[in-house]
């Protein structure tokens, strides 16, 4: 497909050159009869001014204006400019001479022309001055298109780059997500080993489907809102199995999800950062979960209360950092985070567009 790409420029300027070639014979005055000496006059011009375009196009701009040899383009160019202007003065000159008829030994002189005749068959503008201007226009046309087209071409090459760069990022993210994920989860199983084996048997079925979802469903860029949601629920009962019964836990999910599509895992570390550090079995806690869908944005808001105990730990910012990473390189500036901290009450708002 790149390659066809490619070739359109070269079809185009073929097709053009094709067409000025041809307008000689298309649009010419010929009621007695084609004049080919004025036709071949005409391509021979055309002829130097294709050999202009090609020298610029395939020698010139590649090798001397796109390697900083600016000042030594311009020298070579008018210096073929000035040699080719030579040559179309000799060509216009044999031409006009073809033109002439010959005169035969025994003929007479024709009457000359009164001198006011004369200065009329005169040309006002030499040949070659029609080229040198032909010529400018050209290269510099043919120069313009180079330059774009080069341009175009870098500006292609830095946003593909730059998209290679944010998928690099987007894949050490989720990497990063998923020991960290791990590491949490094992501790609660192992928690549970030592005093209620079937609920650590539960759980390891659990973390099982849910490592299905990490290691196959998550690895595209987006993934179904549903499925998602399926996996937030499945953590979440997995970590009710280390609370209390008392412990204050609300969870609000719509019933009915649209049909779209969201990047995956984009709030489980968020979600982590609670349990992890909103959990106390000596003071009240609670977590507060929440999704919602407005204004086609999806909405989550999560709090927990932050226990003395915690406050201390400096190794609890992982998580969040890497989700706002994340959300910079899937969103720039169309979604909003706001973290907040006051009276011990921790608060995540979320509003990314769907």
């Amino acid at each position: 497909m790149q390659k066809q790409v490619n070739q359109v420029p070269f079809i185009l300027t073929t097709l053009v050159w094709l067409l000025l070639f041809s307008m000689p014979l298309l649009f010419g005055d010929y009621e007695n009869g084609i004049k080919w000496n004025h036709i071949h006059k005409i391509w021979a011009e055309y002829a130097v001014l294709l050999m202009v375009y090609l020298v610029n196009h395939f020698y010139f701009m590649p090798k001397f204006f796109f390697k900083d040899k600016k000042v030594k383009y311009f020298i070579l160019v008018g210096i073929s400019i000035i040699a080719l202007s030579v040559l179309v003065y000799y060509l216009h000159t044999y031409f006009e001479n073809q033109r002439l008829p010959r005169m035969r030994p025994r003929e007479h002189f024709p009457p000359m022309h009164p001198p006011h005749q004369m200065i009329r068959q005169k040309e006002f503008v030499p040949p070659y001055a029609n080229f040198i201007i032909l010529s400018i226009l050209l290269i510099g046309f043919d120069s313009s298109l180079l330059f774009f087209s080069k341009w175009t071409k870098s500006e292609q090459n830095k946003l593909k780059a730059e998209k290679e760069n944010i998928a690099n990022k987007m894949a050490f993210l989720k990497t990063q997500i998923s020991p960290h994920f791990f590491m949490n989860t094992l501790n609660n199983i192992h928690a549970l080993i030592d005093f209620e084996k079937e609920k650590a048997q539960e759980a390891i079925i659990s973390l099982s489907q849910m490592m299905d979802y990490m290691l196959y469903d998550s690895q595209s860029s987006k993934g179904s809102l549903s499925e998602e949601i399926n996996f937030i629920k499945g953590y979440i009962d997995l970590m009710k199995l280390r609370l209390m019964d008392d412990f204050d836990l609300k969870v609000e999910i719509p019933d009915e999800l649209p049909q779209v599509e969201v990047p995956p895992l984009l709030t489980i570390s968020l979600i982590e950062n609670a349990f992890k550090y909103g959990v106390s079995y000596n003071e009240p806690a609670f977590i507060h979960l929440k999704y919602t869908i407005e204004n086609n944005q999806l909405h989550f808001f999560i709090s927990n209360r932050i226990h003395q105990h915690q406050k201390k730990n400096k190794g609890s910012g992982i998580g969040l950092e890497n989700t706002e990473k994340r959300l910079d390189l899937l969103f720039g500036d169309d979604y909003s985070l706001d973290i907040n901290q006051e009276n011990d009450i921790f608060t995540v708002n979320l509003k990314i567009p769907l």
